[in-house]
C-alpha cells in the first residue's frame, strides 16, 4: 500500500511543486465511522490530523473511543474517559506522556472509573511517575487517588500535583494535592539520553485552581478546560471570573510565542492548532477564543443597556439567542461572569 505522504510527495514525473504540497495539506484526511473523511481548517478534526499525519497520510482514526489510547505523538497518548454529556463533550481527555524508559506522567486523570483508571495503568505500562490535575472538577481530579492506589498496589507511589481548590470552589470540586505546583516550575522525566519537560503555566478564571502545561520540546499545550475545541468554557462564578480567564488567555498566547507553540491539546475535543505561521495555528485559536469572548460581552453590555431592569433569565434570551435554549442554564453562568466584569470596569 503507497501512503499519501509518498503520493505527496512524488509522482512518476518526480517531486511535486512545493505550492501544489502546499495546497494539497490545505485539507487533512482521517477516518471516522469506517471511511475516510476530509476536513478543512475550519474543521474540529484538522488540528489533530495535523499532528499526527503531518505530511498528509491517511493514518489516523478520529473515532472517540474509550477502551484504549490514542498515540498523538510517539510520546503522548490520548485516552478518553466514559463520561460524555453537554458539559464534558465525547469525554474528559486523559494524557500521558512519557515513553517506556522515562516512564509517564498522566495529566487529568479525570473521574474516578474504575475501567478508566485501569486502562490508564496500562497505557503506561504500570509505570506511572507523576499524576497532575490541571483543576479540581468532578471530571478530572477525582480519578487522581484510585490511579495512585492502583500504582500503589504494583509497587510505585506517583505524587499527585496540581492546585488546592479555592474557598469558592463547589463542594464537589474539592481537590488537595500532595504538593501545590508553582507557576513557572518544571516537571521532568529523563533519561542520559532524553528528557521531556512540562512547564507549569498558571491559568485561574475557568477555576481558581486551573493550570496548563507545556511540553516544551515538542511545542504542545495540554490546555485543560481553559481553552476547548467545539466549545468556549463555562466561567462559573464565583470560582470563575472572567477578567482572570481573559488575562490567562493572553499569558498563554505568550507561551504558545515563548516556545514556538503549534499544537494545544484540550481536556475536552480533538487537538486543536496547525503547522507554526498557517493561519490556524495555536495562536490563532486562542486569539480567536478572546475576540469571541469579547464579541459576547459587548453584546452582553447592549442588552443590559436595552433592558436596564430585566433579570439574568432576561438577559440570557437577548444575549445568546444564538445559543440554543435548552443550554441557557448554563450559558447564564458565563453570562453572571460577564455582568461582574463589566460592573467593575
Amino acid at each position: 500500500m503507497v501512503r499519501s505522504s509518498q503520493l505527496l510527495h512524488t509522482t512518476g514525473a518526480g517531486a511535486l511543486p512545493q505550492a501544489a504540497l502546499d495546497k494539497a495539506l490545505a485539507t487533512r484526511s482521517g477516518w471516522l465511522n469506517g471511511q475516510l473523511m476530509h476536513y478543512a481548517s475550519n474543521d474540529a478534526p484538522f488540528g489533530e490530523l495535523a499532528l499526527t499525519c503531518p505530511e498528509g497520510q491517511h493514518l489516523h482514526y478520529l473515532d472517540w473511543r474509550t477502551n484504549e489510547s490514542v498515540l498523538l505523538l510517539k510520546n503522548v497518548q490520548r485516552l478518553t474517559a466514559p463520561n460524555p454529556g453537554v458539559m464534558t463533550g465525547p469525554g474528559t481527555n486523559s494524557y500521558l506522556v512519557g515513553d517506556p524508559d522515562t516512564g509517564y506522567l498522566v495529566i487529568d486523570p479525570g473521574p474516578a472509573d474504575d475501567e478508566h483508571i485501569d486502562r490508564l495503568w496500562r497505557a503506561a505500562g504500570g509505570d506511572i511517575r507523576m499524576i497532575v490535575c490541571t483543576h479540581s472538577h468532578p471530571d478530572h481530579s477525582p480519578g487522581a487517588a484510585p490511579l495512585q492506589a492502583l500504582c500503589v498496589m504494583h509497587g510505585k507511589r506517583p505524587p499527585i500535583l496540581g492546585l488546592s481548590s479555592s474557598s469558592t470552589a463547589r463542594a464537589n470540586s474539592a481537590f488537595t494535592p500532595e504538593r501545590e505546583l508553582v507557576d513557572g516550575e518544571h516537571l521532568v522525566l529523563q533519561t542520559a539520553a532524553h528528557q521531556h519537560t512540562l512547564r507549569v503555566v498558571h491559568t485561574p478564571g475557568h477555576a481558581a485552581n486551573h493550570l496548563c502545561l507545556v511540553l516544551e520540546e515538542d511545542g504542545l499545550l495540554f490546555s485543560g478546560d481553559h481553552v476547548l475545541n467545539g466549545s468556549t468554557t463555562v466561567v462559573d462564578p464565583p470560582d470563575g471570573h472572567m477578567t482572570d480567564y481573559l488575562e490567562s488567555l493572553d499569558k498563554l498566547l505568550r507561551a504558545c510565542e515563548q516556545n514556538h507553540i503549534q499544537f494545544i491539546l484540550p481536556a475536552h475535543g480533538y487537538v486543536l492548532g496547525n503547522l507554526w505561521g498557517e493561519p490556524k495555528d495555536a495562536r490563532a485559536c486562542i486569539a480567536h477564543l478572546k475576540a469571541h469572548r469579547l464579541k459576547r460581552e459587548a453584546k452582553i453590555l447592549a442588552v443590559m443597556q436595552q433592558h436596564p431592569e430585566g433579570s439574568m433569565d432576561d438577559w440570557v434570551q437577548h444575549a445568546y439567542d444564538d445559543v440554543p435554549s435548552k443550554l441557557w442554564p448554563v450559558a447564564k453562568r458565563s453570562l453572571l461572569a460577564h455582568v461582574e466584569r463589566l460592573q467593575n470596569l
